[in-house]
């Protein structure tokens, strides 16, 4: 039996997802200051601050993640489960969950599914450049409600609940965090909306799916190598005219279908 759907949900979370891309790698920066930390807000700014600051001060590192689908908010079955890889090294990441690649530097993003072999190109957004910092207090003002939980000295796990409303892509959002060094080990994220988890069973009942990330390693790095953060390990450029600049696959992806969503592309005068 095939899982196609639970595999999309996957590579769509971690590569895709435009209003909750600011969760996707790894973590949540709660970016109001606290005073205080007399409710589970307050504690969870502080929290993430020290998260925040984590990912910040190392400059390279990369991290190992699985990622495990269930068809049900708790318990369940297991429907698919698979891993991927995540590195950083400055203002440049690389990122591969499937069949999927995405490089982001401050020029550009690259996306390279191997597939369905096309590159997508388009330009890299503020926001894109540091997703491990991203500001999420729009997030904060959606939830309904905010738990935390203690785990001992060595961990704290923090609920985000959010209204059931139809637009809200989750139901709630589950955060573990090591205290020993304030990375994230786990993060569960609990689909708002019913969905098909196996397209290849059309009698299949349609179940809300819960997503499990579980961060196995975060391992800071001397040196990565350049060639994971170069978009010329992909495309090269080709002229196009006497102004205008095209690009082509290379190496492996030299048949690769080229989708140029460039802005110097979409909006040049024809």
């Amino acid at each position: 039996m095939s899982h196609l759907t639970a595999s999309a949900m996957i590579a769509t979370f971690f590569q895709k997802s435009r209003r909750f891309w600011k969760l996707s790698v790894p973590f949540l920066l709660l970016a109001s200051a606290a005073t205080a930390t007399n409710t589970p807000a307050e504690k969870a700014q502080l929290d993430f601050k020290k998260v925040n600051a984590l990912y910040a001060a190392t400059a390279s590192y990369s991290m190992d993640i699985q990622y495990s689908v269930f068809d049900s908010h708790s318990g369940g079955n297991l429907v698919e489960q698979k891993s991927g890889k995540y590195l950083k090294h400055g203002a440049s990441s690389y990122s591969k969950v499937l069949d999927v690649e995405t490089i982001i530097n401050p020029k550009r993003t690259v996306i390279v599914n191997h597939d369905d072999k096309f590159i997508v190109i388009t330009d890299t957004r503020k926001i894109e450049l540091s997703p491990l910092q991203a500001d999420a207090a729009v997030l904060l003002k959606l939830c309904s409600s905010i738990d935390v939980e203690e785990q001992g000295t060595s961990g704290r796990h923090y609920t985000l609940n959010f209204s059931d409303e139809e637009e809200n892509e989750f139901s709630k959002i589950e955060i573990f965090i090591n205290l020993a060094d304030y990375s994230i080990k786990k993060m569960i994220l609990c689909y708002n909306q019913e969905m098909p988890l196996d397209v290849n069973d059309y009698y299949a009942k349609e179940k809300k799916p819960r997503l499990e990330i579980v961060y196995k390693s975060f391992t800071p790095a001397a040196s990565l190598s350049p060639a994971f953060f170069e978009e010329s390990t992909y495309i090269s450029e080709v002229s196009a005219g006497s102004t205008n600049m095209a690009y082509k696959g290379k190496g492996k992806c030299a048949a690769y279908e080229i989708i140029n969503q460039l802005q110097s592309v979409r909006f040049r005068k024809k």
